[in-house]
């Protein structure tokens, strides 16, 4: 999954700029109307005044389809179990997913007593900093943690370095003027 999320930056991107041609393709007739663009004025500026809010516009679609999926998928057994201690609620999800059914719907007064009978017994007691450094003092955690922040770091480097100063490469490797 994570490694979708990040895929689907570079498809982003292409679709941002594919949804900015497609645009100034469409306004074309009113930019050309200013000789420089510290002449654009009028017509030009109400043009490129809509352009920036059709674009905003469009990014802001896959979030609110993203947004629209996440209220309305059922939570999974586990978050009901682990975060919601609601064993009750859990146990009704966990046989209706193994029988095909989106969530299961357990008797409300049993949930809100059994609820209430466990919650001195499901109390987790809070991490602290000193069990943090003795978990990755432990080269095998220490190790995954250590490769996944590197690995990350290094993509960043290369991903924001690159995007960022691409004129600058593009003049030093000698094709910016082709």
């Amino acid at each position: 999954m994570m490694g979708s999320v990040f895929a689907m930056q570079g498809i982003g991107q292409f679709a941002a700029a594919m949804i900015a041609l497609i645009v100034t393709a469409g306004f074309k007739e009113s930019l050309i109307t200013a000789k420089t663009v510290a002449k654009c004025d009028g017509v030009c500026g109400l043009a490129v005044d809509k352009m920036w809010r059709v674009i905003i516009g469009f990014g802001a679609v896959p979030g609110c389809i993203a947004l629209y999926y996440r209220l309305t998928i059922p939570e999974t057994p586990r978050y009901t179990f682990d975060v919601s201690r609601d064993i009750v609620k859990g146990g009704s999800d966990i046989k209706a997913y193994v029988a095909g059914h989106a969530g299961g719907s357990p008797d409300e007064v049993t949930r809100v007593r059994q609820m209430a009978e466990d919650a001195n017994q499901l109390e987790i007691p809070q991490a602290s900093w000193r069990d943090f450094f003795t978990h990755y003092t432990q080269w095998k955690n220490g190790k995954v943690l250590l490769g996944t922040a590197g690995s990350w770091f290094l993509l960043d480097v290369a991903f924001y370095g690159l995007g960022l100063n691409n004129s600058i490469i593009l003049t030093q490797i000698g094709v910016s003027d082709l």
